[in-house]
């Protein structure tokens, strides 16, 4: 007689995959973190201030802005701000930003402009 098939494995790779499209921890995308730069660019501040928060590590006062996350406290950041993961993020975060038009122009929407027609010509 042969072995009776395991079920655990189909279950398996439904969690996997639900864990891959979950959005309750999703990373802030690129362009989201360009308009804070601008933001912070625009107030002459260096970093963004936060009230003190208890839900967030280090009372939310800890704050890498490219990446953004916040930490438990400013050793952890400054070894954080070492690592490759975020030299990567820095370098993608100063690529220049994306424009709607040239959204527009990429799914092949264009903007047809007519030449204007004085009362003459006609």
């Amino acid at each position: 007689m042969g072995r009776s098939r395991n079920h655990r494995a189909r279950t398996t790779k439904k969690k996997d995959y639900k864990k891959a499209h979950c959005t309750a921890r999703r990373r802030r995308d690129i362009d989201q973190i360009q308009d804070d730069i601008v933001k912070v660019q625009s107030v002459r501040a260096t970093t963004l201030e936060f009230e003190a928060d208890d839900d967030l590590p280090g009372l939310g006062q800890h704050y890498c802005l490219e990446c953004a996350k916040h930490f438990a406290d400013q050793a952890t950041l400054d070894e954080h701000k070492k690592s490759k993961p975020h030299k990567r993020r820095v370098k993608d975060v100063q690529q220049q930003q994306y424009s709607q038009a040239e959204a527009d122009a990429g799914a092949g929407k264009t903007r047809e402009v007519l030449p204007k027609i004085s009362r003459m010509d006609v």
